[in-house]
């Protein structure tokens, strides 16, 4: 049996304890790398999880913002419609006014009209009578007149009463004048009454006009720019130095009003074409939109009126184009100021002349048009600066 010593148990024993703790110390080192690893992960997946949950917030907080702007623009865009409801109703209730006004405005202009018509006719009768009287003058000098030839003796007596009745016979010749001035005035002012109450009722009419009636119409407006500057000049008294015979005073009193008519028709003209006298030279073509039944016509007289206030106009027929109504006066873009008054200024004048008139641009190309144009092929009809559109309902 072999025998060891203590002193060889013992440096075993120790090289044992030394070998484990050099074991176990590795061992912690892999420990320690392994939890060092560990941590690195732990710390790298908070980071990465912070991250993704930063972005994941901001993402949801911009879903909210941009949910509530949602929310905010519909609240507002409510907010406004409400507005205009309120807007439109309280425009209903003024229309409605506006519309009982009108009616009741019609109702008096009927009453008027009513009246200037009882009038008128009083006027009518009291013309009658004065031109009764004015005869039974006439008649009774004619006697006076036999009575002088036959009295030598009361010549001029005679002379004297046939200076009075002549002028007595011109006053009433006078009266008779200023009565159908106003029973004039008064028809003028029931045509007026009568337009204004087919307006206001909503029910227009398709006018009708041919070229004699338009021109008819614009001639009764001269006849009252006329009337405004003042009645007829009075007629000159007669020669008390030879007595008048009964032929004369009728013959004068025939002629001078027909006079007075003929001098004023040919010193006064419309008022449309005073207005656009200013603006002569100015080149403007008419287009008369087809088939409208009383375009032509119209045309026709806005043609003419420019030719006499001195305009060169001309005037096409165009056809295959709709939707066009009253008279529209259009401007070539890039025209000069002197154009373009004179266009304003001739949308006016038609306006005071009873046309529905407007102004407007020209929607496309200036040499370019839909349709197909029928008229002189010198000058063109895209060579003017203004163009006069009739479409339908020009009044």
């Amino acid at each position: 049996m072999p025998l060891t010593s203590a002193g060889m148990r013992s440096n075993k024993l120790m090289s044992m304890e030394i070998e484990q703790l050099r074991g176990w110390a590795a061992f912690m080192d892999k420990a320690m790398i392994v939890s060092l690893a560990a941590v690195i992960t732990a710390v790298a997946a908070l980071a990465i999880t912070t991250w993704l949950s930063s972005r994941y917030g901001g993402a949801v907080r911009a879903h909210e913002q941009a949910t509530l702007d949602r929310y905010k623009a519909i609240e507002s865009h409510s907010a406004r419609s409400a507005q205009d409801v309120a807007t439109a109703r309280e425009r209903l209730a003024a229309l409605e006014q506006e519309v009982t006004t009108a009616r009741e405005r019609t109702a008096a202009l009927e009453r008027e009209a009513s009246t200037r018509q009882g009038r008128t006719e009083a006027l009518q009768n009291e013309v009658s009578t004065a031109r009764e009287r004015t005869a039974a003058l006439e008649r009774e000098a004619s006697t006076r007149q036999e009575r002088t030839v036959a009295l030598q003796h009361e010549v001029s007596a005679a002379r004297a009463r046939t200076a009075a009745l002549e002028q007595e016979v011109s006053r009433a010749r006078e009266r008779a004048v200023a009565f159908e001035e106003a029973a004039r005035e008064a028809n003028e002012r029931l045509a007026k009454a009568t337009r204004e109450t087919a307006a206001a009722s909503e029910k227009p009419r398709a006018a009708q006009f041919d070229a004699a009636e338009i021109q008819q119409r614009l001639a009764d407006l001269g006849k009252l720019v006329r009337a405004a500057a003042g009645r007829a000049a009075d007629s000159p008294p007669p020669d008390t130095s030879v007595a008048p015979t009964p032929e004369s005073a009728r013959s004068v009193a025939v002629q001078r009003p027909a006079e007075s008519t003929a001098a004023a028709g040919e010193t006064q003209p419309l008022p449309i074409v005073l207005t656009l006298r200013k603006y002569a030279g100015t080149k403007a073509a008419v287009f008369v939109v087809q088939p409208i039944s009383d375009a032509q016509a119209v045309g026709s007289a806005i043609s003419a009126s420019l030719s006499d206030a001195g305009w060169a106009p001309g005037i096409w027929t165009w056809t295959g184009v709709a939707g066009i109504f009253g008279v529209v006066v259009l401007v070539r873009d890039g025209s000069d100021p002197a154009t373009n008054e004179a266009a304003s200024v001739l949308v006016e004048a038609l306006r005071s002349a009873g046309f529905n008139a407007t102004k407007g641009d020209w929607p496309a190309n200036w040499s370019r048009f839909r349709g197909m144009l029928d008229g002189p092929q010198t000058p063109g009809p895209t060579d003017a600066p203004i163009r006069i559109v009739i479409g339908a309902k020009p009044r």
